[in-house]
């Protein structure tokens, strides 16, 4: 009879452990439960997926440009990685790493946005988008998907979509560095400072993509956490623009 006692307080226990268990997974999974949900929702409410009928890509019109600055003028720029997960708004922050944990509406998040620094533009020479490395794969957690070499050339399309603009960049290099190494150089005051830089990212290249920048090209570099290396490592992929094009509003042609 105590044998059976100790077996069903044995079980008991076993079960219960289970449970906090469970429910702390699942306190600890909440806020990324909350941020995928909610970055599905705003998907629906502000993008239309309408192409053409020659099968071309999305423009900036088929982005809900006011609904999303009601939401929050911080929004700059929507980005969509053809092949991986990443399709989010990109936020601007007024203090550095504003959105590191801020969701798109600006309030608290663990998971934070995709987001570019103070005072920087996708004009600029470069430009870094951060966001974090989601186990998920949500964020740019599925920037790690170009490790691999043929996952990359199958997918090597960036694109970001502003208000009236579409920038098209095609991936040449991937690697992992170090947070304060000079990958996120974006100030160059000279040509040859600048081809130095981007000899150094195509050096640093794990795989050829067969793009070679120029010293006349702009480069978008995308960053988040490295997998499996120290804390101060990141993992980059650097996009060289290919095509910047104006978005031709037809109604506001027709009322001119």
């Amino acid at each position: 009879m105590i044998k059976r006692t100790v077996y069903y307080m044995l079980i008991l226990g076993i079960f219960t452990g289970a449970l906090v268990c469970a429910v702390f997974a699942v306190k600890d999974a909440a806020p990324f439960i909350k941020s995928d949900w909610e970055i599905r929702q705003l998907r629906e409410e502000v993008k239309t997926e309408e192409n053409d009928p020659n099968g071309e890509k999305m423009t900036g019109d088929n982005i809900h440009w006011d609904q999303l600055r009601k939401i929050n003028a911080d929004i700059v720029a929507w980005i969509t990685v053809p092949g991986t997960k990443i399709d989010y708004p990109v936020l601007q922050c007024s203090t550095w790493n504003e959105y590191l944990h801020k969701d798109y509406k600006g309030e608290y998040s663990y998971p934070g946005s995709i987001f570019i620094q103070p005072g920087v533009s996708f004009f600029d020479q470069h430009v870094v988008v951060y966001g974090h490395n989601m186990a998920s794969r949500a964020m740019f957690g599925s920037l790690h998907d170009y490790e691999s070499k043929d996952f990359a050339r199958k997918h090597p399309d960036v694109y970001i979509y502003e208000q009236g603009r579409t920038i098209h960049a095609r991936i040449y290099s991937t690697y992992d560095c170090e947070d304060a190494s000079e990958t996120y150089l974006t100030e160059f005051r000279t040509g040859k400072e600048w081809m130095a830089w981007l000899t150094m990212t195509v050096e640093e290249n794990y795989y050829g993509m067969g793009v070679v920048p120029v010293k006349e090209d702009r480069v978008i570099t995308l960053s988040t956490c490295s997998m499996g290396r120290s804390e101060d490592s990141r993992y980059t992929v650097h996009s060289v623009v290919q095509k910047r094009t104006e978005d031709i509003d037809e109604d506001q042609m027709e009322g001119d």
